[in-house]
């Protein structure tokens, strides 16, 4: 266990991305998951998208709204969904909200967007 390495992010290196209105995003990236911790005010909309990537999102304060073609799963604070790869889905907040993304395989997508590759 002598190769093991345990790394402490700062802020700085998780640097914040504003990808749409009203989201903000801080990514980190290792060699097998994503990791985005986001803030999104009250209005915020994800628009829909499909990626091959399993996504874990937990809702840490407020409320989102999972949007999928024949459905709506709002998650409240402590609450996590599981969306399987090529799923359909978007996502709304209709109030302030914070919680994490996170994505198997790495987002390579996300990595040029920035967040340290340890």
């Amino acid at each position: 266990m002598a190769d093991i390495e345990v790394r402490k992010y700062t802020a700085d290196e998780s640097v914040l991305r504003d990808l749409f209105p009203g989201g903000g995003i801080q990514f980190i990236h290792t060699e097998n998951v994503t990791f985005a911790a986001w803030s999104f005010e009250a209005g915020t909309r994800v628009p829909a998208h499909t990626h091959p990537h399993e996504q874990i999102t937990q809702c840490v304060a407020g409320a989102l709204i999972l949007e999928m073609p024949d459905e709506e799963i709002v998650l409240h604070a402590g609450e996590t969904a599981v969306i399987p790869g090529g799923v359909e889905h978007g996502a709304r907040a209709d109030t302030a909200s914070r919680g994490v993304d996170i994505f198997h395989p790495v987002r390579e997508d996300y990595k040029k967007l920035g967040g340290e590759d340890k």
